[in-house]
């Protein structure tokens, strides 16, 4: 029998087979998981650009919607209201997404699933008017911006 305990022939084989397959399989799980980790940083970084991007075009929509008011009124003129389509995709990086319209804080947040890795605020600029703070969410569909010249406010709906 004490023969049997001491022989360590077959033992160091088969052991060494199995740590080497287990050192294997984890060092294959953790490469997937930093790849993983890497296209899910990509998705957000895309977001955010696209989020930057959608943003500016917005202020600038409504400093332009601005403006007009603003000259039509200097001029001696008045607008009775002012329809104008809000251009944003249904998804970015096939995500939906929401984008909220602050007058206090002059901005526009874009955020998709309430992460914050996403969120991007875009400053705007109105004088002549005041904005509805109001918020969107990108899969309801088209979106449009409204000039109401009793309230003198743009409304979003």
């Amino acid at each position: 029998m004490k023969q049997f305990y001491t022989d360590n022939k077959a033992v160091s084989t088969s052991v060494g087979f199995i740590l080497t397959f287990v050192i294997t399989i984890i060092t294959f799980i953790l490469v997937m998981q930093s790849s993983y980790d890497l296209m899910d940083q990509a998705e957000h970084t895309v977001m955010r650009e696209e989020f930057e991007i959608h943003g500016n075009n917005i202020a600038l929509q409504l400093a332009k919607i601005d403006t007009m008011i603003g000259v039509v009124n200097n001029g001696g003129g008045e607008i009775i209201d002012h329809r104008s389509e809000l251009m944003i995709p249904i998804r970015i990086a096939n995500e939906y997404y929401y984008v909220e319209f602050s007058n206090q804080t002059r901005e526009i947040i874009f955020e998709s699933n309430e992460r914050s890795e996403t969120r991007v605020q875009v400053a705007f600029n109105i004088e002549n008017t005041n904005i509805m703070s109001t918020t969107l969410s990108s899969a309801s569909g088209d979106h449009f911006l409204l000039y109401n010249s009793t309230s003198n406010m743009i409304e979003i709906y």
